[in-house]
């Protein structure tokens, strides 16, 4: 073997590893009682979503309104809710998530409150429908926003954890509103449940800045010393002026007053020239762009946003040129579409078709909730452990729901409804919780509050329609079974958007590992 072989042989490095310091989320921490404080407003505030009809059936019978109101509230409730995302996002990017939080929980605790004094559908429109709507939008993309600063390891086991509370609220507030009609009348149950969700207000306060609580870790980085010599020999390189045909000031070194930069220019002033002159000068350079001259410094001047790319800067309209972020949202956005309108037809489903009393109509919508604690609690500590995205997770939690309430459509017996109650609750519990994780995945940190903000508006576009849509099919076909199976065709259709990309990107993922062993290899 040559020389020249044996010293191509040689491993020449001039890398060293030298530590830093890092500020990570805690992943725990004060971020545990963020979460006690999200699964506390929720249970008084974001359970409401399911005590419409409950709690004011009988108030709209007596204006004179039955099915169609109740639905007029309702969907009014949901569509502001949802478009109050992408304001919240907004707000939250110009304040902090405890301040949408805490605003929020007002506007819910305010919209209850006012609501007792209604004597008008268009007055519960206004209180229920808007004002609690806004504020339960406010506090999920806050509180989203807050977790999703404070955990990264256990995303998914936080959301999990904060979003029991509002299984929580949705087993056990229907008993405390009945009580309270009961013993108070409605005006009274009204007050006291705005009473009972100031306790959001407090949960919200604990939504401290991710900052005052952020980790300091020491991670080892590959300095290389020969970029360092480059660089200690170009801050010593000797800079001198020329002037060019142009009249441009060039610097003989490492940089030229023509780079969109800050350029210092070395040595002083004539003291004959003037203050303004010295202080403040006009460059033209050959491209026909000016520099402005500022106490010896050129700067190249910034263009001034219009009001239009600041609303598109604020609500990162930008997002929305990804075909596979668009993708994410639409997809979250019919499976929802898909699971809420099931919410709603399944204790009709219960009693019309079934034929089951109002005891265990009630017994299986408890089945349904406490299954949903269950999962929420559960599931996420499974896709932990076994490191499973959460757009793999909603893809086989949607399989599962579209099996068990196929199978469930055609049950009569009340002890297999049961069972696939809480076999459905089960299941719906983590299309709940990984549905923001999986469009936090698609952007960067700072755009978390506008990617979720952008997926609740989605929703409330897409709710409306399809609402009516199935409404339509369950009407004109008069059958429990086809509306069912229509819903379980949207998480079709979703399955149909998101299986395709999925498998794009693994096997994209497979090939670049290839090609990064083949590379360690020669």
């Amino acid at each position: 073997m040559s020389k020249t072989n044996s010293f191509a042989l040689i491993p020449q490095t001039d890398k060293k590893m030298k530590k830093r310091i890092k500020l990570v989320p805690p992943d725990g921490g004060w971020g545990w009682m963020v979460l006690l404080g999200t699964a506390l407003t929720n249970i008084f505030n974001q359970s409401m979503l399911s005590l419409c009809t409950f709690l004011y059936g009988d108030a709209l019978e007596a204006m004179g309104y039955a099915t169609q109101g109740a639905a007029l509230v309702l969907s009014t409730m949901l569509f502001v809710s949802n478009l109050g995302g992408p304001i919240a996002g907004a707000v939250v990017k110009l304040s902090s998530p405890r301040f949408v939080s805490v605003t929020g929980a007002v506007c819910c605790s305010v919209g209850i409150l006012f609501s007792g004094f209604s004597t008008n559908i268009w007055h519960l429109v206004l209180t229920y429908g808007i004002l609690l709507g806004l504020g339960l939008g406010f506090i999920q993309n806050a509180s989203f926003v807050s977790i999703n600063g404070y955990f990264k390891e256990r995303k998914s086991l936080a959301v999990g954890l904060a979003m029991a509370g509002t299984g929580v609220g949705q087993t056990l507030m229907p008993h405390v509103v009945r009580y309270l009609l009961e013993n108070f009348g409605f005006k009274g149950a009204c007050l006291l449940l705005a009473a009972l969700s100031l306790h959001g207000i407090c949960g919200t306060l604990l939504l401290q800045p991710v900052e005052w609580h952020m980790k300091k870790v020491e991670e080892e980085v590959e300095v290389d010393e020969k970029m360092h010599l480059l660089e200690d020999s170009n801050k010593d390189a000797p800079k001198t002026k020329d002037h060019n045909a142009n009249g441009n000031v060039t610097f003989k070194g490492t940089r030229r007053a023509t780079e969109p930069t800050l350029c210092s220019e070395i040595g002083a002033e004539s003291p004959k020239k003037s203050l303004s002159q010295s202080n403040k000068e006009l460059q033209v350079h050959s491209n026909g762009k000016s520099i402005e001259k500022l106490n010896g410094n050129y700067v190249v001047p910034t263009p001034k946003k219009t009001m239009f790319r600041k609303i598109y800067d604020l609500f990162d309209i930008s997002l929305l040129s990804s075909p596979r972020f668009i993708n994410v949202i639409v997809g979250t956005a019919i499976t929802v579409v898909s699971i809420q309108n099931f919410s709603m037809l399944y204790p009709l489903f219960l009693q019309k078709k079934v034929f089951l009393d109002k005891q265990q109509t009630a017994n299986c919508m408890s089945a349904v909730a406490l299954a949903d604690i269950v999962g929420r609690l559960t599931l996420p500590m499974f896709q932990d452990k076994y490191h499973i995205k959460a757009r793999t997770m909603l893809i086989m939690t949607s399989i599962w729901l579209i099996v068990v309430r196929q199978i469930l459509a055609y049950q009569t017996d009340v002890y297999v409804l049961l069972a696939m109650s809480a076999l459905y609750g089960f299941g719906r519990s983590m299309v709940i919780v990984a549905r923001n994780i999986a469009i936090s995945d698609q952007c960067r940190m700072d755009q978390v509050p506008s990617a979720v903000g952008l997926g609740m508006l989605s929703i409330g576009i897409i709710v409306p329609p399809a609402g009516l849509f199935l409404g339509w099919i369950r009407d004109y076909t008069d059958s429990y079974i086809i509306c069912i199976t229509a819903q379980n065709l949207f998480l079709v259709v979703f399955l149909a958007m998101w299986i395709p990309d999925m498998l794009y990107l693994y096997y994209q993922e497979k090939r670049e590992k290839r090609k990064k062993i083949e590379q360690a290899i020669s």
